[in-house]
C-alpha cells in the first residue's frame, strides 16, 4: 500500500464545548494527512477536527496528493507537510475573532478528558468476565478456562522457537514508539490467542478431534469445529467489544463531535455482532444434530513447514477481483460469514476456508475470485497470504520465519497490518490486491474441496 501526503481544508465553528466559543466566530482549519486513499484521509481529519469540539461547514479543498515541493517558500506548510510525514498528520487552525477584526491560530485541546488507565482497567474487567458459549452451558460451567482459538499444543507449538512466537503488541506504549503503526512481539504461545469463552469441561471434549488430531481432508467434522471455534472467539469478542462501545459512548454523552462517531461505531459493532450470533445459533443447531456435511470447504495443501498460524472469520464484502458480493449495509438479512485457518496435517499444513452451505450465495463467488486472479497471472501463494495479513488481528508468526525476513519486508507487513485495524481507514474494494507478493514462501501441492 502506497502511503500519500493529502492535503485539504474545511471551514469550522466552535461548538459551545470548545473553551474558545465565546471569542471565535469561525475558523479554517487546513489538515495534512498521510493515508493510502482520499476517503480515508478525509475521514482521519474529520474526526480529528470534531473531536476537538468543532463543527465542520463545508469543505473547502478537496483532498489531494502533495508533496513537499508544493510548499517551498511557505514555512507553515512545509513545516506541516513534515510533520505529517512523521507523525501521521497536522492541522492548523486559522480563526477569525467575533469582532471579526483578528485572526490567530489556536492550539487544540479536546473538552473530553480521555482517561487511558480507567479504559484499560474496564477493558481488563470484560475480558475476564468468561463466560461458557457452548450450546448446554448452565451453572455447572463453573471452571471457565483461557480457551486457545489456535491449538497450542499444535500449530503454535510447530511454528515456535523456545515456546514462542512473533505477535501483535497492544502496548500503548509501542504504538507511540511507531509513530501509531503496529508492533510485533514474542509472546509465549501459552498466552498468545486465548478467549475465556468456554468451560474446561466443553473445551475439552468438544475440541479433542482437532486439538489431539492432524487435520484431515474432507472430515467434515473436523471443518466444523475449526469454523466453530473461530466463530466462537469472534462472537466472544464482538459482544466485549460491543460493551466497551457503549461504555465509551456513555462517557461522551456531552461531546457532540465523539458521540456521533462513537454512535456509529456502536451501530456497526452490533450489526456484526447479530449476524455472528445468528450463525452461533445455527452452528449450534448443527452440533445438537451431529450434522457436519451442510459445511463447505476448500483446503490448499502443503507438505512445507509452516511458518504463520491463524484462525478468523470474516463477512466477505469484496472478493479478490475487487467485485462487490454482499451489502454490509443491508440489514434485512444475516451476512454471510467464512472461516479460515491453518490446519496441520501428517504431511505438512493446509490453508483452509469453510463455510455453511446457507453463505454459498457470497462464498462461493469469492473463492472461485482466486482462479481468477490465478488465470491472470497471480501466485496462490502470494494471493492467501496477503489475505491474511488484510484480515483479523488473530495470527502468529514462527520467529525463526520473521526474523529472516528483511526489514523492508517486515516493514511492509506491519503497514499493511496498520491500515486494515485503522478504523478511520476505508474498506476499498482492492483491499486484497497483492501489496505483499514473494513474501510468504509458501507453496501448495494440491486443492481440495467439496463444491
Amino acid at each position: 500500500m502506497i502511503e500519500n501526503i493529502y492535503y485539504m481544508s474545511f471551514s469550522v465553528k466552535p461548538t459551545k464545548k470548545n473553551k474558545e466559543y465565546k471569542n471565535i466566530k469561525n475558523s479554517t482549519v487546513y489538515c495534512w494527512i498521510k493515508g493510502v486513499d482520499s476517503d480515508s484521509a478525509n475521514l482521519k481529519s474529520t474526526f480529528q477536527i470534531e473531536k476537538f469540539d468543532w463543527i465542520i461547514e463545508e469543505s473547502i479543498q478537496k483532498p489531494t496528493i502533495v508533496n513537499e515541493e508544493n510548499f517551498y517558500g511557505r514555512d507553515v506548510g512545509l513545516e506541516n507537510f513534515k510533520k505529517a510525514e512523521k507523525e501521521g498528520m497536522s492541522f492548523y487552525y486559522l480563526a477569525v475573532s467575533k469582532d471579526g477584526k483578528t485572526k490567530s491560530t489556536k492550539e487544540l485541546k479536546s473538552s473530553y478528558d480521555f482517561d487511558l488507565s480507567k479504559y484499560l482497567l474496564k477493558k481488563k474487567e470484560i475480558v475476564n468476565q468468561g463466560r461458557c458459549l457452548h450450546y448446554q452451558a448452565d451453572n455447572r460451567c463453573n471452571e471457565i478456562i483461557k480457551a486457545h482459538s489456535i491449538q497450542n499444543n499444535g500449530v503454535l507449538s510447530e511454528i515456535a522457537k523456545e515456546h514462542k512466537i512473533y505477535c501483535l503488541s497492544y502496548n500503548v506504549g509501542d504504538l507511540k514508539k511507531n509513530n501509531g503503526d503496529v508492533t510485533l512481539k514474542k509472546e509465549y504461545i501459552k498466552n498468545f490467542s486465548i478467549f475465556r469463552g468456554f468451560c474446561k469441561k466443553h473445551d475439552n471434549k468438544l475440541f479433542e478431534l482437532i486439538d489431539n488430531s492432524f487435520f484431515s481432508v474432507g472430515n467434515y467434522e473436523q471443518i466444523f469445529l475449526y469454523s466453530y471455534r473461530s466463530l466462537s472467539k469472534e462472537l466472544f469478542d464482538k459482544e466485549n467489544s460491543l460493551i466497551m462501545y457503549k461504555n465509551a459512548l456513555e462517557d461522551v454523552t456531552n461531546h457532540d463531535g465523539l458521540y456521533k462517531h462513537f454512535t456509529y461505531l456502536v451501530m456497526g459493532t452490533e450489526n456484526g455482532y447479530i449476524s455472528l450470533k445468528w450463525h452461533k445459533d445455527l452452528y449450534d443447531d448443527l452440533l445438537k444434530k451431529d450434522i457436519y456435511s451442510e459445511m463447505r470447504y476448500v483446503s490448499f495443501n502443503s507438505h512445507e513447514k509452516l511458518n504463520i498460524a491463524f484462525s478468523n472469520v470474516l463477512y466477505p464484502e469484496y472478493d479478490f477481483t475487487g467485485e462487490l458480493i454482499q451489502d454490509l449495509t443491508d440489514m434485512l438479512k444475516p451476512f454471510g460469514l467464512i472461516s479460515y485457518y491453518s490446519a496441520p496435517t501428517k504431511e505438512g499444513w493446509s490453508f483452509v476456508f469453510s463455510w455453511h452451505k446457507s453463505s454459498n450465495y457470497c462464498c462461493y463467488p469469492f473463492i472461485q475470485s482466486i482462479k481468477t486472479k490465478m488465470k491472470k497471472g497471480e501466485l496462490l501463494s502470494d494471493l492467501l497470504f496477503q489475505f491474511v495479513i488484510t484480515h483479523g488481528e488473530n495470527f502468529a508468526f514462527s520467529p525463526d520465519w520473521w526474523e529472516s525476513l528483511s526489514e523492508e519486508n517486515q516493514k511492509r507487513i506491519t503497514k499493511t497490518i496498520t491500515h486494515m485495524m485503522n478504523p478511520t481507514d476505508t474498506i476499498r474494494e482492492n483491499y486484497i490486491e497483492n501489496g505483499l507478493k514473494g513474501i510468504s514462501s509458501w507453496s501448495f501441492e494440491t486443492i481440495c474441496d467439496n463444491l
